[in-house]
This record gives C-alpha cells, structure tokens and sequence, in this order.
C-alpha cells in the first residue's frame, strides 16, 4: 500500500514535471539581464536555442538561488547553487585517498607560518580578464571585511602577478586556505575595483580588534567606532551591488558563468577562458528549483533532471529498476554524524556511568532505520571517528582498548546498580532518591532528527526513565542551544566539515561548537592508557603537531578516540550519509563506478564533482 501511494504522487508530479518543462516553469516573461543576455534576440540567445541543442552537452542538476538574481556572492543568498561552478579554490581535496587537485594553483610551499601560493598562469575570467594575484588580494580582503573571516590569514600579498604570499595563524588552516570556494575568487578587481581601498581598510581593522580580543586586550573605544563606521558603510554599498544587473553579466574564472535566470531555471554556459575547456564535452548546465525533495526526485526519476541527492523513500528507491532503469544510485559519507548530546551544567548528564548505560540502551540501528535508513549505523563504539573512517584511523591495538557499547539492556542495568541507581516499579531512580528524568530537546524542522528523536525517547522510557520530547522551534536553534536550554538534544557531533581529519571532530567536541552548547569540562584530566590526560590541550596539540610531528599526531589522535568513547561527551546515533542519485546512459554518459574515490569529493559542495567531470572530459551527451 505504501509503495501504491508513492507512485500515485510520482504520477502527479511526473505530470507537474511535464508542465514545468513545456511552459518554461510557468513564470512570466521578463526583460533585463536576470532573464537574458543583453544585445541578443531571444532566439539566438543560450537560453532560447531549440530543444534538441538544449540537450545536446547539457547537464540538469537541481539547486535553489535569490531571486531576482544580483550575481553578488556577498548579498543575500549569495548566487545559489552556481557557486562551485563559477568560483575556483586553490584545490579539491579527495577525503578517500587524501589527494589534492590543483586547480587555480598549480602549486603551494608551506615555510612555517609562510605560504606562498602559485598561481595557474592560464586562468582567466569569462570575461576575458586575467586572474592574477591582485584578485587573490581583493577577495581576502573582501571576505574578512563583509564576514569577519577568515582572520587565521594575517597577511597576504602579491609577490608577483602570479605568486600569492599568505601568513597564517596556525598551519591548520592550511587545508581550508587551499580548498574554501570563498578564498580565491569571489571579487575580482575589475569588478569590485570601487570598494577595494574600503574593503582593504575595514579588512585590516578587524584582524586588529579580533587579534586583541583573543590576547585579552581591550579595544580602544575610538577603534571600535572607526571599525562599526567603516565596516557599516562598506556593507550597505556591497549590499546594493548587482553585478549581474550592472554589468548585464557575471564575470567568473571558474567554469560555468550565469547567463539566464528565472524563478524555475538558472542557466550557465561554459567559460571558454577556462582551462579545461577544450576538454569540455558539457558545455551548458541547467538548473532546476529545488521546490521540494518530492519534485526533485520524481525529476531524477522522469530523466528531467540527470543527477541530484534528495531524501528518497526506502521503497521508492528500492522500485528504481522498475521506475527508471537508467537511475543509479551511490553513497558516500556526508562526513558528520548525529549524536544525543548532553547538557553537561545539568547535574545528572556529569555521572559518566549513566552515560555510558544509556550508550548501552540505545539500538542505535533502529534510530537509524525510522530516521535515515542509508546512514551508517554506529553499533560499538563512541570514539569520535566517522564510521566510514574507522579502519584508516583507528588502531588496532587502540580499539582492544576501548569499551564496545552494544545494545546490551543487562550490561546498563549492572553498571547503574553498581553506581548507586535503583529501579522501583517501571522507573530508575538516582543514587539521591530523584528519578531519572530529562527532556530531549530536537530541532523541528529536521524531520530526521524528529524522527531519531522519536525513537530515543521511546527506548529510554521502555528502559524505565522518564523522557519528554521537547521540540525547538524554526529558527530558535541557536538560541536554545547556545543558551542551554535544554537536558539533552539531537544535534550534529563529530563533524569534519571543511577539513575532513579526525582534528576537527574533536575540535568541535572539546573546544569547538559543541563543546560550547554542552559545556563538557573538556579542560579536566581523565584517566588514560598513557596517564591523566585533558582533552582540551590534546585537541591544542594536535593542532600544533599535525604537519610538523606525525608520529607525535597519531598517538594524539589515539589519545582522543581513548577519552572520546570512555568518558562519552556526545553517544553518536549514526553517521550522516549523502546518496547521489544520476541518470546513467539517458542523456549523459562517463559517470564515475560507484567503488571510485572522486565520489568523496562530494561533502560541502557537491557540484565540484560534476565539475571535475566535466573539465576532465568525462561526462559528455549519451551516444544516441
């Protein structure tokens, strides 16, 4: 019956599908830039060829963007889902082999604090205009003014038209100085010429202010108001800069450029500047609105749509053959899990042994399979390591050492009795005569952790403690959080977003966001293998370690997933997963098996794959 009602929708948005594709999306015709290119007939635009050379070496992906358009990546929602492909970094980084691909560098050394980047001398705007280190400049600067980030840069300068010179903070930055699609590219010097000695200023009084408050330092009144002054007046004229409307394009050195948007469809057309261009057997990429995950899919399944990752429905998926024989499916890691993390001001979440019997509680598959059935389950252990990361990081000798959490509802009672709880009737009672009882906060719009949520709660009040659900309002996350408002909640743990490295997982869990909103005493000493050992500076050493002593960083790191499961800061449920979906052979052909590592690439910015593939001559229009 269920497998009935989702094909009864798919027909009805098949047919929406149908509808979309043959009116355009059903919006009006609008003049000006956002609709077309200027100074061409409709018909001899990109965006008004005939339907057959529309499908000839296009690729139809799903993303959301602001409209109308203003092609400014500093405005409000930046410009969408062309942003990996209209923006470079130095690098891609494979997560699964750890391999860096150039991209605007063609190399880097690193000297200490030093690092000097060389730039691809062949790079150029789809404009025509160089890229050189002057615009390297620009945009640091740039992003420091208008987001306050990233101020590990202290410096950097132009050495040469070619050579970019950074001074970095820590050299932990290094990873995402090369591969943040924000670094490089975003202001290009002939575009965003008029702000930069502004941009520039506001840039080098933040790094000043931010700099003495992290040595402690007060800020000088008449430093503060120069900074609200300037840091004021620069945003409201970048927030009024539409690139796309003023110039009637958008000037990007990275492969796709913007060339028409509606409210349904984004349009971009390959930079013939761009050095992988000869390569190109793609030279067009259509964006569908992302309207819901119900329309993309039933996109992915019509062929209207040639790849995409939307939450399908485990029977749904499992008719895909019979669906759409062309439709392949592959999983990669989204390279975080969702944990039940504790409020460690709470009195009740700082006895480890209780923490430890709801880790042996939990049949963390069964929150898994009513949540995101394809995520990876953790099912032993709760060191800090993604699942999917495990056997690369982990040692042997490491993991006979730490404590297996199965589902195990004898082993949760011996360890509470042990400790002083006692079970009167159906309810666990505290060794200080209270019950065992606590809300389990979860954000609302997260449908998933709603439903892991539902399943937690369940589990514990079956065990015998007393668990309300508390559900957290759109929008007042942080505020919850952050203020902790909360007993317990549903929230991401050991994420490796931006470096994908077990440093920053266990950053976010020591000194980080999540040890922010949990507040564990991350500074104390625990009881080790390798004597009384902090967290907290393990995790600062690591970092100081991590390229200059790598034997010293992987007994650290061995440290961290030892402390990390005993002492049980967060009890991750499952490991985040992204299933990408792609029409094989329909259209578009040369897609990547399933096994290959280039699918890892794929966390934080899926496009960069499809953009990889094409510069590299892989994909290209299906032999008809």
């Amino acid at each position: 019956m269920l497998l009935k009602k989702w094909v009864a929708l798919l027909m009805v948005v098949l047919f929406m599908v149908s509808v979309f594709a043959g009116c355009g999306g059903g919006q009006p015709k609008q003049e000006g830039p956002q609709q077309t290119e200027q100074g061409k007939p409709e018909e001899d635009k990109p965006g008004g060829a005939s339907q057959d050379n529309k499908q000839a070496g296009e690729l139809r992906l799903a993303a959301d963007w602001p409209y109308p358009f203003h092609g400014n990546p500093f405005g409000a929602g930046g410009i969408g889902g062309a942003w990996w492909f209209a923006y470079e970094p130095f690098a891609y980084y494979i997560p699964k082999t750890g391999e860096y691909i150039p991209r605007l560098a063609e190399s880097w050394d690193v000297d200490g604090n030093k690092v000097t980047v060389h730039l691809r001398k062949d790079a150029k705007f789809s404009d025509g205009e160089p890229f050189t280190s002057k615009d390297v400049v620009n945009t640091v600067n740039f992003i420091q003014a208008i987001w306050q980030w990233p101020y590990e840069i202290e410096a950097v300068e132009a050495a040469d038209d070619y050579t970019v010179v950074f001074t970095l903070r820590s050299t932990s930055f290094l990873h995402t100085l090369l591969t943040d699609g924000g670094i490089a590219s975003l202001a290009p010097a002939h575009v965003y010429g008029d702000f930069s000695e502004a941009a520039k200023e506001v840039a080098e009084l933040g790094r000043q202010i931010y700099y003495k408050q992290v040595e402690g330092q007060e800020i000088p009144e008449d430093m503060k108001s120069e900074y609200d002054e300037k840091a004021n007046k620069l945003r409201e004229q970048i927030n009024a800069f539409a690139p796309f409307n003023k110039l009637g394009k958008l000037p990007v050195v990275g492969a796709f450029a913007p060339v028409k948007v509606t409210q349904s469809e984004m349009a971009l057309e390959a930079n013939k500047y761009h050095w992988t261009y000869s390569q190109m057997k793609i030279h067009r990429v259509i964006f569908k609105k992302w309207s819901s995950n119900e329309f993309v899919w039933a996109s992915l399944i019509s062929g209207e749509v040639d790849a995409a990752h939307p939450s399908m429905p485990k029977d749904v998926v499992d008719q895909l053959s019979t669906l759409n024989p062309n439709l392949k499916i592959v999983t990669v890691s989204d390279l975080s899990d969702i944990a039940l993390v504790f409020n460690f001001r709470r009195p009740l979440f700082k006895d480890v042994n209780l923490r430890k019997a709801i880790a042996h509680i939990l049949e963390k598959d069964k929150v898994r399979d009513v949540s995101v059935w394809q995520a990876n389950s953790y099912g032993e252990y709760a060191h800090g390591i993604l699942k999917s990361m495990e056997e690369q990081w982990v040692e042997q000798d490491t993991l006979q050492k730490l404590t297996k959490y199965t589902a195990d509802v004898a082993a949760a009672e011996k360890i509470l009795l042990d400790a002083g709880y006692k079970k009167q009737g159906n309810t666990w009672y505290q060794p200080n005569g209270q019950p065992v009882a606590f809300t389990l906060s979860v954000y609302g719009p997260h449908n998933d952790w709603v439903l892991a949520a539902r399943e937690v709660v369940q589990q514990l009040n079956n065990f015998g403690f007393k668990v309300e659900m508390q559900i957290i309002p759109e929008g007042m996350r942080d505020q919850v959080m952050r203020g902790g408002d909360y007993d317990a909640a549903i929230e991401f743990g050991s994420a490796w977003w931006g470096f994908p490295h077990p440093l920053t997982g266990y950053q976010r869990l020591y000194n980080g966001d999540v040890s922010k909103i949990t507040e564990f005493p991350a500074k104390e000493k625990y009881s080790t293998p390798w004597g009384e050992l902090s967290p907290y500076d393990l995790t600062l050493e690591l970092q100081e370690n991590l390229r200059n002593d790598e034997a010293r960083a992987k007994e650290i790191i061995q440290q961290l997933i030892y402390i990390t499961n005993e002492y049980l800061p967060v009890i991750p449920l499952y490991e985040k997963v992204l299933p990408i979906y792609y029409n094989d052979g329909h259209r578009i052909e040369g897609w990547p098996a399933v096994e290959d590592a280039v699918w890892s690439l794929a966390p934080g910015g899926i496009e960069r794959i499809y953009n990889l593939l094409i510069g590299t001559g892989k994909l290209a229009p299906a032999a008809k």
